[in-house]
Order: structure tokens, then C-alpha cells, then sequence
């Protein structure tokens, strides 16, 4: 398993050129031709600063990255926008590069199947979360994820002080629990019926200063809720949100007959929890009103960062915890 950067910034990238990566620096360095300790000695004329965890950490990473991923290998990287682990074979050697941001090191990978994150064992997704950018993969996890592949992680800890293969540094580990939280977030926003994700919608614009109300059904399609800065919904801007919480990407016409339904002065907000087509972005990107999309994962990490200022009501339909975190 190979983290595809905070977020999964890499994972678009990635799958269309056919590569994985590691953004640790070694001035362009052959790590595959270093041994373990020849890392150890790059990464510290690399990172004098590093404390000697952090170093530890890295070295382990790297070192996975450049010689315990060989040919032929299995990797799985994880999309959180279309909520797909990724399956593919490791197909090149490790080589330096200088043409993507953050990454220094990459694999060529010719990938394949996707298991969808919704199908697997609540077991895997908690072993998926792993807190390390780069580790091993249990047979079972892979089996669950095989299996969900066709129908549509444990890492190795020793009790060492620092061991390279499972020591990590703070700055690391905060990242990626951060991120496994934003997914079992989305786990538990996809379980919602469709009336408890418009009010969490209706909930998410009243935190950020809005009055917002969910509008009753009837022949004003694509108006799921409204929202103005004043009560009576006199004052502009005014938001007008549509609500899509269903599996399945919406695609450009649905988008477009949305944007077309807005009248002058209004400001458009699509949320679908089953994300967006290319060609629906563009469509919303080339409208002559403001209109913004948010998919699943767009809208948990908008609520998550305003939850503290969420009502009663809405924290009812998703509560959260927060954790605190040794600065």
C-alpha cells in the first residue's frame, strides 16, 4: 500500500501516467543501487535537522519504495475523490525525476482493477488507514479487496524502540490519522438517507453565517435548499443548493439543467455525494453564475473544519469527536 500524498493529492495523477512516487530528497541520488545504512547517510546530509525518529522513519520508507517493491508486485493506492482503492503491478525500477511537485522518486505501475472502499470489512478499511506512507498489505485485507474488485492493512509492527520498518514522525503519523478520520467520516455520511444529507447541507451553510432553510418538494426541482445572509431571504448573495446523495457520478446534463434553473443574483452550490464526470466540472466551471461542486469528500473536510460552529440539530445528524494531538 502506497499512500498517494496527503489527501491523495498524487492519486489523479498517478493512475493517468501510470507511476507511483516518494517525495523524500536525496538530491536525485540512486537509492536503488544504496543499501540501508548508504540511505541512512544520504538522508542525513539530506535532513541534517531531522531527529533521529523522523530519520529512522524515512530511511524505512525509502527503502521499501527502492528495494522491497520489485517487479511484479502488488500495489494499492487509494483515491478518496472516487473512493476506489486502485490495484496494480509495479512494471519499471525506481528512478529520480524532477517533472512532478513533491515527488523525487517513481515506479512505473500498469494498473487495473478497483475495489470500491463502500464494499470492503469495516477490518480492511481500518488496516487501509495505516499510518505510514509506504506498508505491507495482510493476505486477508488483500482478499477483501480482491473480492470487492470483482463484485462491482495490517502493517508488520516489532516493539523496537526505532525500527525502520514501522518507526514514523509526528508530523507523518498526524496526517495520515487525519485522513483515515475523513474517510470514516464518509463511511458514515453515506449511510444517511437523503432527507438527513440536505439538512446536513442546510446545517453546513447556517455554521459559515447563513440563513438556511431545506425547501419543501414540488415542481421547483433543484432547489434542495436556500440560504441568504438574512432571514427573509431578501439580501445577496443567495445560495441555491442542490442535493445529490446517491451512488454514481452526475454527469454534464444534470449539472447544466441545474445551472440553467438559477436566476439572476443566485449563486449555485451541487453537492453529490456520488462526485462529478469531467465534463460536468467543465460545464460548472464555464457557467456565467458562480457555481461550486463539492463531492463527498469535498464536503466532509468543509464540515469537519466548521463543525464547531454547527447547531444542535445538525450535529445530531453527524456527530464528531475531537482528538487532540501533542503539538
Amino acid at each position: 500500500m502506497i499512500r498517494a500524498g496527503r489527501g491523495g493529492v498524487y492519486a489523479p495523477s498517478w493512475l493517468e501516467r501510470g507511476v507511483i512516487g516518494i517525495g523524500w530528497d536525496f538530491d536525485s541520488a540512486d537509492i536503488a543501487a544504496m543499501d540501508r545504512e548508504q540511505i541512512r547517510t544520504a538522508y542525513g546530509q539530506a535532513h541534517p535537522g531531522d531527529s533521529k525518529g523522523k530519520v529512522a522513519a524515512g530511511v524505512g520508507q525509502v527503502y521499501r519504495f527502492a528495494h522491497d517493491m520489485t517487479t511484479g508486485s502488488t500495489v494499492v493506492m487509494y483515491d478518496p475523490e472516487s473512493r476506489l482503492y486502485h490495484l496494480g503491478v509495479i512494471t519499471g525500477p525506481c528512478v529520480a525525476v524532477c517533472d512532478m511537485d513533491g515527488v523525487t522518486y517513481t515506479r512505473d505501475v500498469t494498473w487495473g482493477e478497483t475495489a470500491p472502499r463502500d464494499v470492503l470489512l469495516p477490518s480492511s478499511k481500518n488496516s487501509l488507514g495505516g499510518i505510514q506512507t509506504i506498508f505491507a498489505v495482510s493476505d486477508e485485507v488483500m482478499a477483501d479487496l480482491m473480492n470487492a474488485a470483482k463484485d462491482k492493512s495490517a502493517v508488520a509492527s516489532n516493539e523496537s524502540a526505532i525500527d525502520d520498518n514501522d518507526a514514523t514522525n509526528d508530523e507523518e503519523t498526524l496526517a495520515a490519522t487525519y485522513d483515515n478520520g475523513i474517510e470514516l467520516i464518509k463511511d458514515r455520511v453515506n449511510q444517511l438517507d437523503w432527507e438527513d444529507m440536505e439538512r446536513l447541507v442546510a446545517g453546513l451553510l447556517k455554521a459559515m453565517g447563513y440563513c438556511a432553510r431545506v425547501m419543501p418538494k414540488g415542481p421547483d426541482g433543484g432547489r434542495d435548499v436556500v440560504a441568504s445572509p438574512d432571514a427573509l431571504g431578501l439580501e445577496s448573495p443567495r445560495i441555491v443548493a442542490e442535493v445529490k446523495h446517491r451512488k454514481g457520478a452526475m454527469g454534464a446534463p444534470a449539472v447544466r439543467a441545474f445551472i440553467g434553473g438559477l436566476r439572476a443574483g443566485d449563486r449555485g452550490l451541487y453537492v453529490s455525494t456520488g462526485g462529478f464526470t469531467k465534463e460536468a466540472r467543465y460545464e460548472a466551471d464555464r457557467a456565467n453564475i458562480p457555481v461550486r461542486l463539492l463531492d463527498l469528500d469535498a464536503f466532509v473536510r468543509h464540515y469537519v473544519e466548521i463543525y464547531d460552529k454547527t447547531d444542535d440539530d445538525t450535529r445530531s445528524i453527524l456527530p464528531l469527536t475531537r482528538i487532540w494531538w501533542p503539538a
